[in-house]
């Protein structure tokens, strides 16, 4: 965990926090195929693959964002992530 908060020294902590979390969600996402109906992340939320995929190119795009000093930008595409992540979290 270490390395990725280095990787991401650019953006505050608690962005920096924020991508931690979801990234450890969506990492879990392992599609076989991008058509695949159900994906499963580790703390058991459910997700088409599609949206896995998606939220994986969002998570690059944020730490590329934080790698920029770009925290505004880091912050938006992160929202989007969060807020399908809260979706779909389970109760």
């Amino acid at each position: 965990m270490l390395a990725i908060n280095l990787a991401h020294a650019d953006c505050s902590p608690v962005l920096t926090e924020q991508l931690v979390s979801a990234q450890h969600v969506v990492d879990s996402l392992r599609p076989d195929k991008p058509g695949q109906a159900r994906v499963t992340a580790a703390d058991g939320s459910e997700y088409t693959a599609g949206q896995s995929l998606w939220m994986k190119g969002r998570i690059r795009s944020v730490r590329r964002a934080c790698e920029r000093g770009d925290e505004a930008s880091a912050a938006a595409e992160l929202d989007g992530v969060s807020s399908l992540l809260l979706t779909h979290r389970r109760t």
